[in-house]
């Protein structure tokens, strides 16, 4: 498999406490790839449509409805990042602080831990997927997220996944993983599976996968080499089902 960024695959395999060289970086070339890849996220900030801007809306609207104890002890709702038409979704768990003051999911370090991971196999959520959590405010203290909770906003997420339409799903961590499946298995025992999303009620049935949660990768360091097991995993799905990235 080609290592699609080679920054983010030397920084991901630095966690672990591998040290690589690289004998020979062409600065040309660098420059000019740092230049095609600002054009490729100006790009993809003008690209969503009208239908997508609707279908958020409502989506939106239906989150604010919910009669979630978390929100009012929220700073921000906090929905989703990355590019609406791409064919790849990512749904966690919960926001934690960082999410909750800026509104985004996944922007601090356990977020900045996904990226690194998700780049060297060329998944980058400003050009190729979409990411989302199963709950959309913070839990105090970044505790898990209690039954009610999943299951009071479980039904947007639900909803979000119909208009959304991806060609595949892959859960981060145990609560997403549990939650959208509707199993007792541990995210240890299905990771790296070729899973399936089914909702007979929208009549949807889409692959899934599951990962770690980057959140329990820093708390668990050791477990980055399994990762990387799963990145290539998906990266060869990725091609075999000529899903776009």
């Amino acid at each position: 498999m080609k290592v699609k960024n080679i920054k983010s695959f030397i920084d991901f395999y630095s966690s672990m406490g591998i040290s690589l060289r690289i004998e020979k970086i062409d600065r040309k070339n660098l420059s000019n790839l740092k230049n095609l890849n600002d054009l490729d996220i100006k790009e993809s900030e003008n690209s969503i449509t009208e239908g997508s801007k609707n279908d958020l809306k409502i989506i939106y609207d239906r989150i604010l409805n919910l009669d979630c104890n978390l929100k009012d002890i929220a700073t921000n709702m906090v929905l989703n990042d990355g590019k609406f038409d791409s064919e790849i979704m990512f749904v966690g768990e919960a926001p934690g602080a960082e999410e909750d003051k800026l509104g985004k999911p996944f922007v601090g370090q356990a977020g900045k831990l996904l990226d690194k991971m998700l780049n060297c196999i060329g998944l980058n959520r400003k050009t190729n997927f979409y990411i989302t959590n199963i709950v959309f405010w913070r839990p105090p203290g970044n505790r898990t997220p209690s039954k009610n909770e999943i299951n009071t906003c479980l039904p947007v997420t639900k909803f979000h996944i119909k208009i959304f339409q991806p060609k595949l799903i892959v859960f981060l961590g145990n609560v997403a993983t549990k939650s959208l499946l509707k199993t007792d298995e541990g995210i240890s025992k299905l990771r790296g599976e070729k899973l399936k999303y089914v909702d007979e009620e929208n009549n949807l049935s889409i692959p899934a996968m599951a990962f770690f949660h980057p959140a329990y990768l820093l708390r668990n360091p050791i477990e980055k080499k399994k990762v990387w097991e799963d990145l290539i995993k998906l990266h060869n799905y990725l091609k075999e089902k000529r899903i776009r990235f």
